[in-house]
């Protein structure tokens, strides 16, 4: 069903982050094993008498892939929920600890194993053991542990400056893609709070920013999971664009409204707890070329400039004029694939919007399941 949630969008993003992790570290180990038969054939550190260069190396990538597999999991799937609401600092220094502590497990796990099958014994043989700790307790495993650490540091860094940048964009500015000014053609959702002003003022300053912080934060899954990019926040407002066939696809730029909605909506109890408030919101949508490049020396980033966006955010103005929660132009409803029996377009009318000659035709959409501007039903829990 159109209106139907669904993750699939985020686990599709979260475990392609798990493979990149997997051939960083693998790629990682196989080096370190590489640098430790150098060190090993060296002056400067003298191996135990089990050591030799295929079990090193094999333990080594075995390791850093199993590792990283399920290291990546658990700070994607589990940890990185868990902090959201916490520094970046924090977060940092006990990820870090928690990813080097797995890391060092098992590695101790895969040399056990590897040396019991050097040996033909068992595992938990006490000769084996002993080498085990006999190489836990030498210069090359104290020098291991420390290239991990800090593998596993830079990786959580990575991850997290990924997400400042927002999904997609790091890699844009890494590769130099925009370098370059270039024209391309991408859809602008434009979302804000109604009665903010209102709102603002009931609750104070910090109180209003903390309701934000959590608006912004409900609504972030349902832009993933449509592929939307995050492009600004400007107050209450948040600026949500995709490349044009990836917002057209399923409609995915008008299903990552009603995702949002939907989000807001199952957590409607915890606002008007926390703030006696529910924050409802309008949407202006609209399409067509802009210009994209990097801007910027100190913070650098990646704009879009041209008339759509200007467009855009004069339709948004007229969701309260009109009394309804979305609004869209004729062009982009145009491209748009909408299923019949789920959405029903309604015509608004021709509009010359304040600053512009050409006039834009505007239209709505109905269906059963989201009502025209409405506070949003509350459930008991």
């Amino acid at each position: 069903m159109f209106f139907n949630s669904s993750l699939k969008g985020r686990t599709k993003r979260r475990v392609g982050q798990i493979i990149w992790i997997t051939l960083f570290w693998t790629l990682a180990g196989a080096l370190d094993a590489l640098n430790t038969q150098s060190l090993a054939m060296s002056q400067y550190m003298n191996p135990t008498e089990v050591y030799d260069f295929n079990s090193s190396f094999w333990v080594s990538v075995i390791s850093a892939a199993v590792t990283a597999i399920l290291s990546g999991a658990i700070l994607l799937f589990y940890l990185r929920d868990l902090f959201l609401t916490k520094s970046f600092g924090a977060a940092l220094v006990f990820n870090s600890i928690v990813i080097s502590a797995l890391n060092f497990l098992f590695s101790a796990i895969f040399y056990d194993l590897f040396l019991s099958a050097k040996l033909q014994v068992s595992p938990l043989a006490s000769n084996v053991i002993q080498e085990t700790q006999s190489i836990l307790r030498s210069g090359f495993f104290g020098r291991n542990l420390i290239f991990w650490t800090l593998i596993t540091f830079l990786t959580i860094v990575f991850l997290h400056v990924n997400d400042k940048y927002g999904p997609g964009v790091l890699g844009k500015l890494l590769t130099g893609r925009y370098h370059n000014p270039l024209e391309e053609d991408r859809i602008f959702l434009f979302a804000d709070i109604n009665h903010s002003t209102a709102i603002a003022e009931r609750l104070g300053h910090i109180r209003f920013f903390n309701l934000l912080n959590d608006f912004f934060r409900d609504i972030t899954n349902s832009i993933i999971d449509t592929g939307g990019e995050i492009y600004q926040y400007v107050g209450d407002e948040i600026v949500i664009s995709w490349p044009m066939k990836k917002g057209v696809h399923h409609a995915n730029c008008i299903r990552c409204f009603y995702f949002m909605q939907e989000a807001i909506q199952k957590k409607a109890p915890k606002y008007m707890e926390k703030y006696g408030e529910v924050p409802y919101f309008k949407a202006g949508l609209h399409a067509g070329p802009v210009t994209s490049g990097e801007i910027g020396v100190i913070k650098k980033d990646i704009v879009y400039s041209g008339d759509v966006l200007n467009t855009t955010a004069r339709i948004i103005n007229l969701c309260h004029q009109y009394d309804t929660r979305i609004l869209l132009s004729k062009y982009l409803l145009d491209k748009l694939n909408l299923p019949p029996h789920d959405l029903a377009p309604e015509r608004m009318g021709i509009f010359e919007l304040k600053g512009k000659r050409q006039k834009v035709e505007i239209y709505t959409l109905t269906s059963e399941d989201i009502q025209k501007d409405h506070r949003p039903v509350i459930t008991s829990t």
